[in-house]
């Protein structure tokens, strides 16, 4: 005969299995004056030493694109944003609340553009400074973001764009394991900065980046020659940064495990300088009604905050589709994402190689490494349904009721779970009294 510590575990097993199929339906596949210096010719990069990319007489624009993000919060290099004519610029910095003397700039190489403060808000809890700002002239294009103030100045690159007007069709590049400087013996700068020549051939609105920018403690081939050592994972993303802004794109870039994971290889520690210049290790922005999320993480997965703050992001509307981006499933966690949302489009790497499926509704793809002259265009054609590779997916089934979290599933758990616990209290006084 069960005990009854053991007969609500069965129960609640059973129940929460049972649960977990309780919502699937079927897609249908239809058949400053530095900052405006202009970037170098692809052809007069020598990609043959690794000092050479670190060479600021060369290549002057190096030093702004290799920047940590100090004042500026956002938007910034790693998180930009894209805004219609007419619409407001959101700016977070950080400083002190007696900051004064506030001006922001939009840099390009053809044009620099004043942009306005109309409301500025200090919150005195996160030291930070929100900014509803609007640019005197909306003239289309990617700009650098540059901020001088009391305290000092920053710059962010293609952290902006503008555009006349946000439409039906747009066009997402997905672009994945980059591995700078090297990789199983290749030279990655070199093919990548290649490859980027046709990258800006293509008609893109903006382009994911699922992870391993760059190749982190196995770098042997490129190595610091006064220590034998792999170059710093510092040194390195400030390497990528510089190759991925000759990409005529706004970029939202998110981490995978040779960008996070610790080596004892290397004089620092990735994950950590990864915060440094791309800011929190998820994200999320919307572009007309489709919401985009993006998350970093090592091996070991997302903390557990990390993971409570991205399961707060997906949308739960109606008719808001999510696309979520990440570099591999560690931990299962892009999985446990999947079965508590409506998600309709994953977007990830790691695996170096492409493929494209589908499962439980969901449009998944996985993009091969860039030093492969792999990317993918994904045309979002309206508000439920999208094409790649000449093949529509409509998710207009998966979009009719609402995303739910598995509410009853956290139901069972809430409630059940201290009916275990006392369940087993009980118990072990029972076995003391024995």
């Amino acid at each position: 005969m069960l005990s009854k510590s053991r007969f609500w575990f069965f129960i609640t097993s059973v129940i929460l299995i049972s649960s977990v199929f309780l919502s699937n339906s079927q897609i249908t596949i239809v058949s400053s004056n530095e900052g405006q210096v202009v970037f170098p010719e692809l052809n007069s990069i020598n990609a043959t030493s690794s000092t050479e990319y670190f060479n600021e007489t060369s290549f002057p624009r190096y030093s702004l694109v290799g920047k940590p993000l100090t004042i500026i919060q956002s938007p910034h290099k790693g998180f930009p944003t894209i805004i219609e004519t007419g619409e407001t610029l959101f700016i977070e910095t950080l400083a002190d609340s007696d900051t004064t003397n506030w001006e922001f700039k939009l840099v390009s190489s053809t044009n620099n553009i004043t942009v306005d403060i109309i409301v500025p808000i200090f919150d005195i809890s996160t030291n930070l400074w929100q900014f509803q700002t609007e640019p005197e002239d909306y003239v289309p294009g990617l700009y650098d973001l540059q901020v001088n103030c009391s305290v000092g100045d920053d710059y962010q690159t293609h952290s902006v764009k503008i555009v006349d007007q946000k439409t039906y069709p747009f066009n997402i590049l997905h672009i994945s394991d980059a591995h700078f400087p090297s990789y199983d013996g290749k030279n990655t700068t070199a093919i990548d900065l290649e490859y980027i020549d046709y990258i800006n051939t293509l008609d893109v609105d903006f382009a994911v980046f699922t992870g391993d920018l760059i190749e982190g403690g196995p770098a042997t081939d490129f190595v610091n020659p006064e220590t034998g050592l792999p170059l710093a994972a510092e040194v390195q993303i400030k390497l990528g940064l510089w190759a991925f802004d000759l990409i005529d794109l706004p970029i939202y870039y998110i981490g995978g495990n040779h960008d996070l994971d610790t080596s004892p290889l290397l004089p620092d520690i990735p994950s950590e300088v990864w915060v440094e210049y791309f800011g929190k290790n998820y994200m999320q922005f919307d572009y007309l009604n489709w919401s985009f999320i993006g998350y970093s993480c090592t091996r070991d997965g997302l903390s557990t905050e990390d993971f409570n703050k991205v399961n707060s992001l997906l949308s739960t509307e109606k008719d808001k589709p999510n696309v979520l981006f990440y570099h591999s499933d560690y931990q299962n966690h892009a999985t446990s994402f999947r079965s508590n949302f409506k998600i309709e489009i994953m977007l990830y790497g790691h695996e170096h190689h492409e493929e494209t499926y589908v499962t439980s509704s969901t449009l998944y793809h996985c993009e091969a490494p860039m030093f492969d002259n792999e990317s993918s265009v994904i045309t979002i054609l309206n508000r439920t349904s999208a094409s790649l590779e000449g093949i529509e997916y409509d998710f207009s089934s998966l979009l009719q009721t609402p995303t739910t979290k598995s509410s009853f599933s956290v139901f069972l758990i809430l409630t059940l779970a201290p009916m275990l616990l006392t369940a087993k209290i009980l118990k072990k006084r029972k076995a003391k009294r024995i």
